[in-house]
């Protein structure tokens, strides 16, 4: 088991209670990174952008969720229970009583989407924008939210938004999940195409955007021509800044 799939195996099983409380040694990591021995970090990372962070010292890993305070308001990703916890009261905090209306989902995993029903409690009207693939597990894992599908080559408007959607192969079987594009804040919500190790925690480094497309290796998307369409469409658009799910976030040159 390599350690990235280590890494999403734990959060998943945890976000849905499939770890007892017997079970040993990977219990035992989970409990000594746990929530309350985990670094987390809230930070305006980019105009009108904020970071929730998480960092796992064991694991070396960190692990990211966005709100752009627009009008309309937008979430990148949930988070899993635990983070959402957490992130929740900081986001109230930003918002004052303004709603969160959207929250985007790349894809079906739980530190993408296992915060979603904390958020509904507060936010009894919000959306979750995702892809089609992530909304029949949505709907067959029971979540009962307002969803709106999206496809890559897409684009919704909604006041101060304006969202480009690309189509990511990280779904099972390497079926599509999604990419985003705030084109007007010139934001881009990578999920875990640009994923690095270490403590990423409000920091940026700059890169040429091309540099950065064409460095996405073949692990994040087994197959060289879903690989290669991914990129020609990513070299399509030129963003500012780049919001990583995990790692270090970029300033575009």
């Amino acid at each position: 088991m390599n350690r990235l799939f280590f890494i999403f195996f734990m959060l998943a099983a945890n976000a849905f209670g499939m770890l007892p409380e017997d079970s040993s040694k990977p219990q035992l990591m989970l409990k000594t990174t746990g929530v309350n021995k985990m670094e987390n970090s809230k930070k305006e990372i980019f105009k009108n952008l904020y970071q929730f962070s998480t960092y796992i010292p064991q694991m070396d890993f960190t692990i990211h969720q966005y709100l752009s305070a627009t009008e309309p308001a937008i979430l990148f990703a949930a988070g899993t229970v635990q983070q959402a916890e957490k992130t929740l009261p900081e986001i109230q905090k930003i918002l004052g009583d303004r709603p969160l209306k959207y929250i985007f989902v790349s894809h079906f995993e739980s530190d993408e989407v296992a915060g979603i029903e904390i958020f509904q409690k507060a936010y009894p009207d919000v959306t979750i924008i995702c892809g089609h693939l992530a909304a029949r597990e949505l709907f067959g894992f029971g979540y009962k939210v307002n969803i709106l599908p999206k496809k890559g080559g897409e684009i919704l408007e909604d006041g101060e938004l304006k969202l480009q959607f690309i189509d990511y192969p990280s779904e099972v079987h390497l079926q599509n999940g999604l990419v985003v594009s705030e084109i007007n804040g010139g934001i881009f919500y990578s999920a875990d195409l640009m994923l690095s190790f270490g403590n990423g925690i409000g920091k940026i480094k700059t890169s040429d955007w091309k540099k950065e497309v064409e460095a996405i290796p073949l692990e994040r998307v087994p197959n060289e021509n879903k690989l290669r369409e991914l990129k020609d469409s990513l070299l399509k658009i030129s963003p500012k800044f780049v919001a990583v799910g995990h790692g270090y976030c970029i300033n575009c040159e």
